[in-house]
C-alpha cells in the first residue's frame, strides 16, 4: 500500500470509530461500506498488476 492509500485507510477507520462513539450508527454503517469498496478496489488494482506482470 502506498502512503496515500494507508492515509485514506486510517481516515476511514477513524471516521467509523468516531461515528460509533458519537452514536451515529447510520454514518458508521455507510463508512463500513466505503471501507469495503476501498479494500475491493485495492484488491482489483493488485490483481490487474499481477495479470500484467504475468503476461510479460
Amino acid at each position: 500500500m502506498s502512503k496515500y492509500n494507508l492515509l485514506l485507510f486510517v481516515i476511514i477507520i477513524a471516521a467509523i470509530i468516531f461515528n460509533m462513539f458519537s452514536g451515529n450508527l447510520l454514518l458508521a454503517i455507510i463508512d463500513v461500506g466505503f471501507l469495503c469498496a476501498f479494500l475491493l478496489s485495492l484488491i482489483l488494482i493488485e490483481l490487474v498488476a499481477l495479470n500484467k506482470k504475468k503476461k510479460r
